[in-house]
């Protein structure tokens, strides 16, 4: 697995990492397709192209998602990971 996949799964993880905290305040319903979708992303990575400029954006969506999740009140876990 290339540097470029294993941050592309570092933001996918901490996004999968939410599910609960959403599912509980049932924001998670909304978005039981996007969480499949993640999950299966997910095991396929490794066989991912990326280029340096693909990642980059994912890692500032995924930073922005995580923004407004805080803006919003929702507890955003914390393991340890951060994003690049």
């Amino acid at each position: 697995m290339t540097v470029l996949q294993i941050r592309l799964k570092h933001c996918i993880q901490t996004i999968l990492e939410l599910e609960p905290e959403l599912r509980r305040n049932a924001a998670g319903k909304y978005f039981e397709a996007e969480f499949s979708t993640l999950r299966t992303c997910l095991q396929r990575v490794g066989a991912l192209p990326l280029g340096e400029d693909d990642v980059q954006r994912l890692e500032s969506a995924t930073a922005s998602f995580l923004a407004e999740l805080k803006l919003s009140g929702q507890r955003v876990p914390r393991k340890g990971r951060l994003l690049q």
